[in-house]
């Protein structure tokens, strides 16, 4: 069995890893929605910036159409690979901060904890990931449009 005081050392060891871990994920939703965004505006850039009427056939507007749709696919596959593990990786966090006592009541502040008690559960209820594939679901409309109207 571990001594308690050998317990609190090994959290206190994996603890900022575990805390870079939530922010490097979430900052991965970011990139992939910012790559993601970029990529269809310059779609729908180069469409609108060289389209001519009737420069491509229906079969090249299909299978513009099916590569935009795999791209925009691609991208939400890792957003909600990064909100995964990002969710993953904040549970433990979560649980090693209780074990350090970090919501517990007057550990270290009078009267109240040292971390606000909706910390623990507002990670179920983040909706950036989902609000990221809305961005990119609108500019995969755009994108699209820019396919079957302007080329």
């Amino acid at each position: 069995m571990i001594s308690a005081e050998a317990q609190r050392t090994t959290l206190l060891a994996l603890y900022p890893l575990f805390k870079e871990e939530v922010y490097r994920r979430r900052d991965q939703i970011m990139r992939w929605t910012a790559v993601g965004a970029g990529s269809l505006f310059t779609i729908v850039s180069v469409l609108l910036l060289v389209a001519d009427e009737g420069r491509l056939s229906t079969a090249d507007r299909v299978i513009l159409a099916c590569a935009i749709v795999l791209l925009v696919g691609t991208f939400v596959w890792l957003i909600l690979q990064q909100q995964h593990r990002h969710r993953q990786a904040k549970q433990v966090l979560i649980g090693m901060e209780k074990a350090l006592g970090l919501y517990d009541q007057d550990l270290f502040l009078d009267q109240r904890s040292l971390y606000p008690e909706h910390w623990q559960t507002d990670w179920m209820h983040d909706k950036a990931a989902m609000f990221s594939i809305l961005l990119l679901a609108l500019f995969t409309i755009l994108a699209l449009a820019a396919t079957a109207f302007i080329a």
